[in-house]
Order: C-alpha cells, then sequence, then structure tokens
C-alpha cells in the first residue's frame, strides 16, 4: 500500500504541470459541492446555542371560526400553561414572540451616550433550557420575573463591549433600549446570525410589552402570538408529540363549542427542525422517507457539482494515461496483472484529489467568510441583508468529523469518475498495441 502512494508522489512530482491542473480543478469541484454541504451543516447539525437541533420540533397553529376568519397563528401563554405544560414526551417547552425586531430598537449605556441597534429577541425562561447559551457572567432571567414582566434583560458579550466598553462588572447595570431603563441579569458569548432561531443582541421576557403581544380574545383563549418550540425526551418521536397534542385540541374545541356555540377550526402542525429548514417538500408523518426526499435535491446538486468537473478531469487523466500507455505495456508484458495497474492509477489520482480536496475545503470557507453578509447567501438562512450586524462564523461550524467526512466521500467520487474509466479503457489495450507507442 505505502508503495503505491511512494510511486504515486513520485509521479506526481515528475509531471507538475498536468499534477497541478489536475489538483486546481478538483478543489474547485470540491469547493462547489462543500459550500452546499456547510450551508447544510449550518441549518440543520448541532451547533451552539442550538445543541439540540436533533430532538426539537416546532409546533405551528392556525384557528378560524366557523366563516373562516383568521383568528391566530400562535398560541396564548394561557394555551402554554395548559396545554404544553403538562406533555409526557416534552422536556423542555418554551415559548416566544417570532421575529428579531431589527432596526427597531437602538441600546445605550446611559443618555446622551451612542445609540447602537440590536436585534431582539422576546422569550421565556426555558429559552435558555431549550438553547444551552455559554454564560460569561450573570445568569437568565427567571420564571417570576416573566411573570412580573420585570424590565430585564440577557445580552451578548459583543454588545456588552460595544455599549459599555466592558463585559467586566455590567450584570446589575441598566441599559437603555430605546430610552427604556433595563436591568442586564446575564451575559453570553455572541451567537451567529446565521444561527437564525436562536440569535440576537438582547433577550428580554416577552411580558415586558403588550403592544407586541396579543394574548388571545375572551372566546378564544387559547390563541395568540407565540411560537412554541419543545425538546422532546430521548426515545420520544414528533408522532408522539402530535398524538398528545391532539387530545388536547380536541378537548378544547369541544370546551369552545359548548361555551360559544360555534365551530373552530384549529390545524396544529409539529415538525422537527430538519423540516423546518428542509422545505423542498412537505413534511406528512412518514419522517424517514421525508427526510431522504428532502435530502435528495441537495444529494442531486452536490453530485451534478462533483460530475461536470470530473468529465473535464476524466479527459485530463485520459491524456495522461495515453502518454504512459507504453510504460503500461511494458508492466504488462513482465507480468503486472490489470488490477495492479489500475490500483495504482487509482492511487495515483487520489493523492492528487485529496490534494486538491483539502484545498477546496478550505477554498469553500473562505468562499463563504467572503460572502457571509450577503443578501444571497443570508437568504439561505432566513435573513435579510443587515448592514448592522456582524455575521461570525463558529469553529464548530466547519470542525466537525461529519464534514470531514463528506469532504472525503466527495474527493472519492470525483476521484473514481474522474479516473477510473479513462483508466480503465487504457489498460485494455493489448500488449502489443501499448508497446507500439513507444515507437
Amino acid at each position: 500500500m505505502f508503495s503505491y502512494f511512494r510511486r504515486a508522489f513520485s509521479l506526481i512530482w515528475a509531471d507538475k504541470l498536468s499534477s497541478s491542473i489536475y489538483a486546481c480543478g478538483t478543489a474547485v469541484a470540491i469547493a462547489s459541492a462543500m459550500v452546499v454541504a456547510l450551508i447544510l451543516h449550518i441549518r440543520i447539525a448541532d451547533i451552539y446555542p442550538e445543541v439540540n437541533r436533533s430532538r426539537t420540533a416546532y409546533v405551528h397553529s392556525t384557528l378560524q371560526d366557523a366563516e373562516g376568519r383568521y383568528l391566530g397563528g400562535g398560541f396564548s401563554p394561557l394555551a402554554v400553561e395548559e396545554m404544553f405544560s403538562h406533555l409526557q414526551c416534552a422536556e423542555v417547552v418554551s415559548a416566544s414572540m417570532p421575529g428579531d425586531y431589527i432596526y427597531e430598537f437602538t441600546a445605550c449605556a446611559e443618555l446622551g451616550r451612542q445609540e447602537v441597534p440590536v436585534s431582539m429577541k422576546f422569550t421565556d425562561d426555558n429559552f435558555f433550557r431549550l438553547y444551552r447559551f455559554r454564560f460569561t457572567a450573570g445568569r437568565p432571567y427567571s420564571e417570576d420575573e416573566l411573570r412580573g414582566a420585570e424590565r430585564c434583560v440577557v445580552i451578548t458579550d459583543a454588545l456588552a463591549r460595544k455599549v459599555f466598553g466592558t463585559t467586566e462588572g455590567v450584570v446589575g447595570r441598566q441599559l437603555l433600549l430605546n430610552f427604556l431603563p433595563y436591568r442586564v441579569e446575564g451575559i453570553i458569548e455572541e451567537v451567529s446570525a446565521l444561527v437564525s432561531e436562536s440569535s440576537a443582541d438582547v433577550y428580554l421576557p416577552y411580558t415586558v410589552s403588550d403592544s407586541r403581544f396579543r394574548f388571545g380574545n375572551e372566546k378564544v383563549s387559547y390563541a395568540g402570538a407565540l411560537w412554541v418550540r419543545v425538546l422532546l425526551k430521548k426515545g420520544c418521536t414528533v408522532r408522539m408529540l402530535k398524538d398528545e397534542l391532539e387530545a388536547y385540541k380536541a378537548k378544547y374545541l369541544s370546551m369552545l363549542k359548548q361555551s360559544t356555540g360555534e365551530d373552530y377550526t384549529w390545524n396544529l402542525a409539529v415538525e422537527p427542525h430538519w423540516a423546518s429548514v428542509l422545505q423542498f417538500f412537505s413534511y406528512s408523518d412518514n419522517p424517514t422517507s421525508d427526510l431522504l426526499l428532502n435530502f435528495s435535491l441537495p444529494a442531486l446538486i452536490m453530485l451534478l457539482l462533483l460530475l461536470l468537473p470530473a468529465l473535464n478531469l476524466g479527459g485530463l487523466v485520459s491524456n495522461r494515461m495515453e502518454a504512459r500507455v507504453a510504460e503500461m505495456g511494458i508492466r504488462k508484458a513482465f507480468g503486472a496483472k490489470r488490477r495492479t495497474l489500475l490500483l495504482q492509477v487509482v492511487h495515483e489520482n487520489l493523492v492528487l484529489t485529496l490534494i486538491g480536496g483539502m484545498a477546496g475545503y478550505l477554498l469553500a470557507w473562505m468562499f463563504i467568510g467572503l460572502v457571509r453578509e450577503s443578501g444571497v447567501f443570508l437568504t439561505f438562512f432566513e435573513r435579510e441583508y443587515d448592514p448592522v450586524t456582524d455575521v461570525t462564523l463558529q469553529a464548530d461550524m466547519f470542525l466537525t468529523p461529519m464534514l470531514f467526512l463528506i469532504a472525503f466521500v466527495c474527493c472519492a467520487l470525483l476521484n473514481l469518475m474522474a479516473a477510473l474509466i479513462p483508466a480503465w479503457q487504457s489498460l485494455r489495450k493489448p500488449i502489443v498495441e501499448s508497446l507500439k507507442q513507444k515507437q
């Protein structure tokens, strides 16, 4: 095995120009495929602070009366308390307001100081149990502070440095949001804006601003504007959660019918995290087949990105094989088997492909680093272009065994597609014909 690779390196060094062209072509092909893989990885993998994505379910609600009038697309605090707090398959239930409220708030340390535009998330206390933020100081706000609508916030260390100039001694101080004072309860490590479900500059209880929140109405007390996310217990499934919710739904609709005399239509949709991200095809009650179906489109794109360059690289390999056909003929004349020669060619191209693959992996991240704040790139993460927010890249977005495995598989596929067919065709030539090439 080692002799194969030693010979491969010597042949590569002997033909530097051809080898460089092959490696560069491989790097571009791998980089193109890896950009797709990296986007998918950032969207669906367990990444700080969303380290429980694989067990997180999203619950959506649509409520209509008998005449088809839309009454709400979320839940009220009463619904969260009575409907979700008793679920057997739920480890954590978190309710929050949708959106980040960018450009609607500014922050400063005191009146007269420079105001900094910030993005906000209105959440409950369980938000910090669902998402595992790393606190550098202080703590999250409590359930009592949520119920009491206390003006308290959790901010990122990046915002603390912008507003206060430091992260030391900030807990307990006042932060002015649109010139209203809020007490800083905790400071967390900054979250990349690409992790859209949990990233913000400031987090505060959703009860502090009634104007941003509809608590329901007298007739339909479960209707509201809260989004609900559920962290499933280990061993529980989305199907089990949906079955539990359907029982509460039937009970509540029956109560509404008795109290109002009217019929209501209430649709509950429960999706795992990947289904909310991979929306190429609609989600049904067969998560395994749905997952494979939704992954088929990006997988096809990656295959095409590898296949098209492989055709060009295959032509380069074919030319190299034509130049070496006499050498192969001599080796066959001395007893070398076709399988041995084929493995030698595959190993030579595998070395070049791995070199190009490593370069392509780095090239993919250089590309993402350059375009990470562009509007087109941010649309893949359900965000709009924001000239204020810095889009940071976290180490766990690209330093993972899965991504290295994907990169290696891409390299192996490209190598086989580009090298195997031309090498096989060249080695099928009779020995006499091969030796004539030397003349």
